[in-house]
């Protein structure tokens, strides 16, 4: 139970309550950096957005030798290609990328985000999102580009936005047309 006094100071420390996110994304880099723990920016709630200063990842330059993960549902971060490849040099990156299974434009355009960072020998994952309506054919082409565009891996993310027979039937497909088109494949990058 939570005492009434520490309630205010919850919505304080908390990072969603936070004025500026990446002021909260660089305290965390930094402490990462000091304790040499995995890097972190964003999750599959909260993705990596990039924004228009200074990117909160430059401050992995003045340190090497450590793990960082990057979960992003934006085409954006692109922007920071060039300080993803010279992180990838310093350090071992790895980006996961949300796409939607079904076909939009912003779909395409992840996906060519995605093919970028795997051209530039970053590892790469693809998140994919089922939507409602997502049928086995659509889980079974994007693996087929995924492999062709040099991906490491492709995850599913099968969340509460799905029926439980939509789910288990996209799961089952999943995880057998994971296999058959060879993920997770050897591992690219510099780092």
């Amino acid at each position: 139970m939570i005492n009434q006094a520490t309630f205010p100071l919850l919505l304080a420390l908390s990072p969603a309550f936070q004025a500026d996110p990446s002021a909260a994304l660089e305290r965390r880099i930094r402490r990462s950096m000091l304790r040499r723990e995995p890097v972190t920016a964003g999750t599959l709630t909260e993705p990596y957005e990039t924004g228009s200063s200074a990117s909160p990842l430059r401050l992995l330059m003045a340190t090497e030798g450590l793990e960082v993960s990057v979960t992003t549902a934006s085409p954006r971060i692109l922007r920071e290609l060039d300080l993803l490849v010279e992180l990838d040099r310093r350090h071992s990156v790895a980006v996961r990328i949300v796409v939607p299974v079904l076909r939009t434009p912003d779909a395409a355009a992840r996906l060519e985000a995605a093919r970028r960072l795997a051209a530039e020998g970053i590892t790469t994952r693809l998140v994919l999102a089922p939507a409602p309506g997502s049928r086995a054919t659509d889980v079974r082409t994007l693996l087929a580009e995924a492999r062709e565009d040099g991906i490491f891996d492709v995850e599913i993310d099968l969340g509460s936005a799905l029926a439980s027979g939509e789910r288990s039937r996209l799961r089952a497909a999943f995880w057998s047309l994971r296999l058959e088109h060879g993920f997770p494949r050897d591992i690219p990058g510099r780092g």
